[in-house]
């Protein structure tokens, strides 16, 4: 294998918020902050050269004026997340108690993260309470995080009521190397979902049937969705494909696609 290019270094961001209403309001409330804090130094200097200009028997400056908040009719903004008022969100939190880490509501879509060890509870609650009925996991998704403190991946279940037409995002979050149990044991068709999540971000769940990798070959390096793998990959230009049963499909398309730029080593027999 070559050696990975200069230009495949990756640098990670210093912050990646989580969406969430707690976040929106942190992040209002440190803007309101700044603002003060620049319009109080405003002041200051002005104090500062109001003072000199006495003492040197000058006009003094002008007094300073607070900048109004600019409204731009163009300038697109996200709905901000709100409160919970939805019924199926406030029965959430009130059968999950403490579980439940926070909910809220935002551009008319719902969300509820619980804490990971209470993920199977939320989901048995979501689809077989006579009250939600989600009996539908349309989809689940995973997000890497390396900025953030407390954890290192959200894991996203998107669940659908057919009969009532409503839709809830179910969250939870877990630290690097945490296994969350399979949702195969309430929604079976999270089989090959959680085979993806594996494959593009190593996250590996609990009593899944068979935990493998879906897109990649098994012995494929590497999980290409995490922040640290460089886009243009890891710069390999030599790949032993192993004779399995991604390995030979693999093996094959390249070399049909004329290698594409790789060298391939065929298989040999040890």
């Amino acid at each position: 294998m070559s050696e990975p290019a200069p230009n495949r270094a990756v640098t990670l961001p210093t912050t990646v918020p989580l969406p969430g209403l707690a976040a929106f309001l942190a992040q209002q409330q440190a803007e309101a902050e700044a603002a003060e804090a620049k319009w109080a130094k405003t002041l200051a200097d002005y104090e500062t050269a109001k003072a000199k200009a006495a003492a040197e028997g000058k006009e003094p400056p002008k007094a300073p004026v607070k900048p109004a908040p600019k409204k731009d009719d163009h300038d697109l903004k996200f709905p901000a997340p709100s409160e919970p008022k939805d019924p199926d969100l406030l029965h959430l939190m009130e059968h999950l108690g403490d579980r439940v880490v926070e909910a809220f509501e935002q551009a008319g879509e719902m969300t509820c993260h619980v804490q990971k060890e209470a993920l199977l509870d939320a989901l048995r609650l979501c689809r077989e309470d006579s009250a939600l009925r989600y009996e539908m996991l349309a989809d689940q998704t995973a997000t890497h995080y390396p900025a953030a403190q407390d954890f290192a991946f959200s894991v996203v279940y998107h669940l659908t009521s057919l009969g009532r037409r409503k839709r809830l995002r179910l969250r939870i979050t877990i630290p690097e190397g945490f296994e969350p149990e399979s949702a195969t044991q309430v929604y079976p068709g999270a089989n090959w979902l959680e085979r993806e999540i594996y494959d593009m971000l190593g996250i590996r769940f609990k009593n899944h049937p068979d935990m493998t990798r879906i897109l990649c070959p098994e012995d494929w390096e590497g999980h290409a969705l995490r922040k640290e793998y460089p886009v243009i990959g890891l710069g390999q230009r030599e790949i032993d494909f192993r004779e399995d049963r991604s390995g030979v499909l693999a093996r094959k398309a390249i070399e049909a696609a004329g290698h594409l730029g790789l060298n391939l080593k065929r298989p040999t027999a040890d």
